[in-house]
């Protein structure tokens, strides 16, 4: 038997745009970076009768709730929203609910589960990927981001991403060697 999927948003208008696309979807909403200590109970409890998905806005906020979540010793998932794909129509906001249907339901399709490796990925093993301290390293990492459908981040922010979604330095072998044709 499968469990209940639950959606961690942001705000209200990103609840309603995941409901407008999937009626009946349950969410739980954070009300901005200032989730109270009940809601991070509540979605820590939650993680353990449902999956839980963080689906926050790809932005400074979005990451900070995150990262408070993450905190917790729940059990979670994650789905990434490409920045430029939830900027509002006047180019000021960044959210859910500015996203068009089929970039959510893409979204919404690669979800990551976050596990933690018992032995991390470190900088040392971007550098000797050329993932940082090399001309071509943002480049290099821009891409892995994209062929993971994970956000831009710098090296260290990657190091930690790569290591909370259990991506093995084997895979990001494959995506390098791909990508360049090694």
């Amino acid at each position: 038997m499968s469990r209940e999927q639950v959606i961690v948003v942001e705000g209200k208008h990103d609840e309603q745009k995941l409901q407008s696309i999937f009626p009946g979807i349950t969410c739980i909403v954070t009300n901005g970076s200032s989730v109270s200590q009940e809601t991070l109970h509540l979605i820590e409890e939650t993680s353990y009768h449902h999956d839980v998905v963080l689906f926050l806005d790809p932005d400074f906020p979005g990451k900070q709730i995150t990262n408070k979540i993450l905190e917790t010793n729940g059990h979670y998932q994650i789905a990434f929203l490409p920045k430029a794909k939830a900027i509002s129509s006047n180019g000021r906001k960044v959210g859910i609910e500015h996203a068009d249907k089929q970039d959510i339901i893409n979204s919404l399709t690669m979800i990551h589960k976050i596990e933690h490796l018992e032995k991390p990925i470190s900088t040392i093993q971007l550098i000797r990927r050329g993932l940082t301290n090399a001309t071509d390293s943002k480049a290099k990492r821009d891409l892995v981001c994209k062929e993971l459908k994970i956000p831009f981040m710098n090296a260290k922010a990657l190091a930690k991403t790569l290591s909370m979604l259990n991506i093995s330095l084997e895979r990001i072998d494959e995506i390098i060697g791909g990508l360049y044709g090694q």
